[in-house]
This record gives structure tokens, C-alpha cells and sequence, in this order.
């Protein structure tokens, strides 16, 4: 009788955590999952004052979606894309947006419209645009540096510099 009691508060646990909305399972996860609704080859929603102004550049835009403050593998990815920060900052122009509501903080509403649009459950997520708006690359969950420079690389309109 007491094994079926000590069931009974795990079950509605599990419960309850399936019954919350997709958004919030995600943060309760910690992990990207799914798939965003814009793809490899979309154009880029640039809708925020923050891309648009990084477009307006003519640089490509590497776009992060994560809270490197609060998970640990939107961290780890930030970390590592400051490493390459230096070498690509000429043509690549570098934007982080926490759009994840996490404990005692609340994300700007144009930073969950954008996620939103992206269609991008979880977290980390980042996106590689090119030059001309297009989504040339997007990277789920903790990525490693090298990866992340490869991609870079391929970016048309790179320059040679290195």
C-alpha cells in the first residue's frame, strides 16, 4: 500500500508537467526540441531593432537564441562564439536574445514575438544568416566552437582574413 501512496506524488508530477503549455515544458527541460518554423534557406524574420540594425550593416548575422545566465549550455555556446568573436566581428555581426521568462526575470516583449516567430522551443538555439537576410545554417542545443567557426567560414561574402 505504501508503494502505490509514493506512486501517486510522481505521477502527478509527470502529470502535470505534460499538461503544461509546449513553452514552459521547455523550460523545464532546458533543451531545444522540435523544429523552428523558419528553415535553412527562409529568409531571415529580421524583426527586431537589433537585427534590423545588424542587417543595415551589410554583415551576415549569427543570431542566438539563449540565456546564458541562467542554462548551462546556452553558456558554454555564448562562450565559445565570444572565442570566435575576434576573428569574424568584420563581417559578421553577433546578437544574443534571451527571450525564456526564467526566475525573478521576465524577457522583453519583442524578444518573445521574435522567438515566437522563429517558431524555437527551448534553448540554445542559433541561426547563421547571410548577407542577404537568408538562413544559411541553424545550430540545436550546445554547439561546439569548432563547428560554429566551420559554419562560419562557409558564409558567402567572407572575407579572406583570418
Amino acid at each position: 500500500m505504501t508503494t502505490r501512496l509514493a506512486r501517486v506524488p510522481i505521477l502527478s508530477l509527470v502529470l502535470a508537467l505534460a499538461l503544461l503549455p509546449q513553452d514552459l515544458q521547455a523550460g523545464v527541460k532546458g533543451t531545444p526540441e522540435g523544429k523552428p518554423r523558419v528553415a535553412v534557406g527562409d529568409r531571415a524574420p529580421l524583426e527586431s531593432e537589433e537585427l534590423r540594425e545588424a542587417h543595415a550593416t551589410g554583415k551576415a548575422i549569427l543570431l542566438m537564441f539563449g540565456n546564458p545566465w541562467h542554462c548551462i549550455y546556452c553558456e558554454k555556446v555564448w562562450l565559445n562564439i565570444k572565442e570566435l568573436l575576434p576573428r569574424f566581428e568584420k563581417d559578421i555581426a553577433f546578437v544574443l536574445v534571451a527571450a525564456q521568462r526564467v526566475k525573478f526575470w521576465e524577457p522583453p516583449d519583442e524578444n518573445v514575438r521574435l522567438a515566437r516567430r522563429y517558431g524555437i522551443v527551448g534553448e540554445p538555439w542559433v541561426f547563421l544568416i547571410d548577407r542577404s537576410g537568408v538562413v544559411r545554417h541553424i545550430f540545436v542545443g550546445f554547439t561546439e566552437r569548432q563547428r560554429i567557426e566551420a559554419e562560419l567560414n562557409k558564409l558567402p561574402g567572407r572575407s579572406a582574413t583570418r
